[in-house]
């Protein structure tokens, strides 16, 4: 919450608290004991809605604009992303859970399906750690390496730059890049090369890279020496540079794969998400749009809607 409200602040945005709930023998007909379902949902949306408003009223003493809504919706991920959908809020802002046993804090399926489906930037508060001297770590794909399109990189740079300026941190664009023995591996011109010519073609292929990520770190902004490009997997070398650093926030990108725009989260992906110990910043590609339907089955909710800027 004090990082919701740090953030509200900065930005001069209006924070909404809400509150997806759903108890599925509540919702069944003829429920012994009932005074019926849709009276029963309503006291449950209104004990909740109080709630929400016992922290929102300390809130707004602290100067800070709030507002709460909760809906009777399910699963948790759909009825997140239909007030998504419903406000347009320009960030929104989700405590990872704990999943298993591990002592690190690990995504649950609901941050995934969030990840995939939410069109909006995506925040994951993984770790208490309150935003103090915040660095920032965007990570990027100058090359579309993984099929990414060329806009992500833009798009993951920009929210990483606004969340970052509002906490008067300092970014960093990071990009892990493929290791140039699997280029050589992987084509076929470059294994028949004398081997007397190998070492500047290495060398071409590094400084192409640092060539497009400095470019991309131009473009918005970002001061010189505030670039890291590695060779090798990112699910070591980003994780290894988070913990260097001390990194706050990493910043990525979800890549859109399917007809229907859907965000695809793959394996290599969520094995790095759980393995960064900070909090993550999603970004979608421009023109993303979310497979969740805007209609719910689920009508009873509490809480108004006002047209202003805020994150949710």
């Amino acid at each position: 919450m004090s990082k919701a409200v740090r953030l509200a602040a900065k930005l001069d945005a209006e924070l909404e608290l809400f509150h997806c709930v759903f108890d599925a023998d509540v919702a069944r007909p003829g429920r012994f004991g009932s005074r019926g379902v849709e009276a029963d949902i309503r006291e449950i949306v209104d004990q909740r809605h109080r709630q929400l408003e016992y922290t929102a009223e300390r809130l707004r003493a602290q100067g800070i604009r709030v507002r709460c809504s909760v809906r009777w919706d399910y699963p948790t991920h759909e009825g997140i992303v239909r007030q998504v959908l419903r406000h347009e809020p320009d960030l929104l802002i989700v405590q990872s859970r704990r999943r298993g046993t591990a002592a690190r804090r690990l995504l649950t399926q609901t941050d995934f399906k969030l990840i995939e489906t939410c069109p909006r930037p995506l925040l994951l508060i993984k770790t208490a750690r309150p935003y103090s001297d915040v660095f920032t770590i965007a990570a990027v794909d100058p090359l579309q390496t993984h099929k990414k399109p060329a806009a992500l990189d833009d798009a993951i740079v920009d929210s990483a730059a606004v969340v970052t300026k509002a906490l008067s941190g300092k970014l960093l664009l990071f990009h892990a890049c493929t290791p140039w023995e699997d280029i050589v591996r992987a084509t076929p011109s470059l294994r028949r090369l004398p081997e007397v010519e190998q070492p500047d073609a290495q060398s071409a292929y590094r400084e192409s890279v640092n060539v497009r990520v400095r470019e991309l770190a131009r473009r918005h902004g970002v001061p010189k020496g505030r670039t890291r490009v590695t060779e090798g997997r990112v699910t070591e070398s980003l994780p290894q540079l988070v913990h260097a650093e001390a990194a706050d926030i990493v910043a990525m990108g979800a890549v859109s794969r399917s007809l229907l725009k859907r965000a695809m989260i793959g394996h290599t992906a969520e094995r790095l998400l759980d393995l960064l110990d900070c909090d993550v910043l999603i970004t979608k590609p421009p023109g993303f749009r979310s497979p969740v339907s805007s209609r719910s089955a689920h009508r009873i909710h509490r809480g108004g809607v006002r047209p202003g800027r805020y994150i949710l």
